[in-house]
């Protein structure tokens, strides 16, 4: 919007005044126009892969002025270089223009990335259920962390229960995050404690979760102490 200046004269001639009064050029008091297109918020899930996402893709903006028209080609972006799709966390980007008059506009855009089993992260009360006699011991305290670059992927300390001597962290891989989901072990690490490890996933290739997440979940696995196989379930419960 346009300012009028209000301006007057005064001369003197002769033995007579005149005075004059009028508009000076308008001034230009209005900020332009800056939208994002996506929003101001978006959310991206982690690769399944580490490392696999990429790098950041601005979904785009515009800048219009009442004076100067479309400005776009004129709006500084600065914070995009340091988004990271490969790391979970939130990462602002700002957008600012400014018209020929030096009237400004600046607005964030914030990209959450996220693991989508989030809801899983957490303490659980656990206990393992056993079809042998294996040495196993109820009541454990389980923390559950989601991977900070794998989407889905979650780190489960106690697993099992399999004795009290330390705690032997594993991890699980949720193909979903409702209940029911499919969950993969990780073989990469097996090992759940001197006596026992986890050889194959029950059934074949995944293991079986039930229960209303993020409250509750079960898991059922086949496992050995090197001797014997066992089919065991750990119960999850906050």
């Amino acid at each position: 919007m346009k300012k009028s200046i209000l301006y007057s004269a005064f001369a003197i001639l002769g033995f007579g005044a005149l005075v004059l009064t009028g508009c000076s050029k308008d001034e230009d008091t209005t900020a332009p126009s800056l939208s994002l297109t996506g929003g101001t918020s978006i959310t991206v899930s982690l690769p399944t892969t580490a490392g696999g996402a990429g790098t950041w893709s601005d979904p785009g903006f515009s800048a219009l002025d009442d004076e100067d028209g479309n400005i776009t080609s004129s709006v500084t972006v600065t914070g995009a270089s340091a988004v990271n799709l490969n790391r979970k966390g939130s990462y602002t980007v700002s957008y600012s223009v400014s018209d020929k008059a030096g009237n400004s506009t600046s607005v964030d855009r914030v990209i959450n990335v996220v693991n989508d089993a989030e809801v899983f992260a957490g303490s659980y009360a656990t206990c393992t259920d056993s079809s042998t006699t294996f040495a196993l011991v109820a009541n454990f305290a389980a923390s559950c962390s989601t991977s900070d670059t794998i989407n889905n992927l979650v780190k489960v300390v106690n697993f099992g229960a399999f004795d009290s001597t330390g705690t032997y962290p594993i991890y699980i891989k949720f193909d979903g995050v409702a209940a029911g989901s499919a969950i993969t072990l990780n073989t990469n690490n097996q090992f759940v404690g001197a006596v026992a490890q986890v050889t194959q996933i029950y059934p074949t290739g995944t293991g079986v979760v039930s229960g209303t997440a993020p409250t509750s979940f079960d898991i059922t696995y086949q496992w050995t102490d090197g001797t014997a196989t066992d089919i065991a379930v750990s119960k999850y419960r906050r």
